[in-house]
């Protein structure tokens, strides 16, 4: 830890448990990144890990969360950052539980729903919560981007395959709305 952080509390709430050096492999394909740039990528993020031992004696390469925002969260962990679910730390904060326990229903949205969602973020949260405590929710997504069994008693709408990808991204406040006024037709 940097000496000029001393007495000073680091907390980085992270949306996802991934782990420094998968960082590239598993967030490169959703940005874009060809494999030879991943490949790239993963070997710079592995030299820096050598550096953080270097330079500050923290090991972050298979540290979980520390791939969080392409890897920024491990940088701050290298300097005496204590890494969190981010989920948790804002759940406790505004009584999620509590909320969702006493509720008839959970609406919940993502961008873009993949097997990430269901890895520490928001969405992934929510619905085990809801899981917990027995209460149907609905998932508003702009694009669904998932083969494998959704948790029992989740719905999926997602923008684009209901409006097309033009209109999902163009008009979104409006499909939002029209399926707001779908979701509350069948309550």
């Amino acid at each position: 830890p940097l000496i000029r952080f001393a007495g000073i509390d680091l907390l980085v709430a992270c949306d996802v448990e991934t782990k420094f050096l998968d960082a590239p492999a598993v967030f490169g394909p959703q940005k874009g990144a060809s494999k030879l740039q991943i490949q790239l990528l993963e070997r710079r993020l592995k030299r820096l890990s050598e550096i953080y031992v270097e330079e500050y004696g923290t090991d972050v390469a298979g540290l979980q969360r520390s791939g969080a925002a392409g890897g920024l969260a491990g940088g701050l962990a290298a300097i005496g950052a204590e890494l969190v679910r981010g989920f948790d730390l804002v759940a406790e904060e505004v009584a999620l539980e509590d909320a969702v326990a006493s509720a008839d229903m959970v609406i919940t949205g993502e961008g873009r729903l993949d097997k990430e969602s269901f890895n520490g973020k928001v969405i992934g949260g929510v619905v085990a919560l809801a899981e917990r405590h027995q209460v149907p929710v609905v998932a508003v997504v702009g694009l669904c981007d998932f083969d494998a069994d959704f948790p029992v008693g989740m719905k999926v709408v997602s923008l684009v395959e209901n409006f097309g990808a033009e209109v999902a991204h163009a008009e979104t406040t409006r499909c939002l709305r029209e399926v707001g006024k779908q979701i509350s037709s069948e309550l």
